[in-house]
């Protein structure tokens, strides 16, 4: 890997945290370049703007998604377990390291960030909503599921429940974030 692609990525994982940590209107380029010590002219060489950085950040995670998904090691599971999978996304990655949904943390300031970042966001809300949903009514179909409603329905419901309780969490600690994953599986197990 050349060093302009390890500081390119070096760029994106410290923008994704501090989206996460902070929001997308809570940071800037010199926050980076303070944290890496280089000039800002270093994080423009890579990203123009901050617009194009946060593009790139929710990119890369619809890209990380689609690959996950497709992955036989998720794609080949019982609909019990892809759901353990999922919750575990937000367990692992976020919950127990103070940090929240990036989508929902772009979603807390939609009004307030650039045009192309919101298509980015709904783009990526959309395909993890369309794969829980799907996820939903393998499961329902299979028998391991039982729920009212309509299946894209529930899987609105978990995701902005998972996103709430992410936020909850910063406040309230892990353990009720904790409880709340739980709730959803009992929710939904037969």
């Amino acid at each position: 890997m050349t060093r302009i692609e390890n500081s390119k990525r070096t760029i994106l994982n410290l923008a994704e945290s501090l989206l996460q940590d902070k929001g997308f209107n809570g940071f800037s380029y010199a926050h980076i370049s303070s944290e890496l010590g280089v000039k800002n002219a270093a994080i423009h060489y890579h990203f123009p703007s901050k617009e194009d950085l946060g593009i790139a950040v929710i990119r890369r995670y619809r890209e990380r998604f689609k690959l996950w998904i497709n992955n036989s090691r998720v794609k080949d599971l019982t609909p019990e377990a892809k759901l353990d999978w999922f919750l575990g996304i937000y367990t692992n990655m976020r919950a127990d390291q103070g940090k929240v949904c990036l989508v929902g943390a772009m979603e807390a300031e939609f009004n307030a960030i650039p045009d192309g970042l919101r298509d980015e966001v709904q783009g990526m809300h959309k395909e993890l909503l369309v794969w829980l949903q799907s996820t939903l009514e393998e499961g329902r179909d299979g028998g391991v599921f039982a729920f009212k409603g309509e299946p894209a329905d529930k899987a609105a419901l978990i995701l902005s429940t998972l996103q709430g309780a992410l936020q909850m969490a910063r406040a309230l600690g892990t353990k009720k974030f904790h409880n709340v994953i739980e709730q959803i599986k009992l929710d939904l197990l037969k």
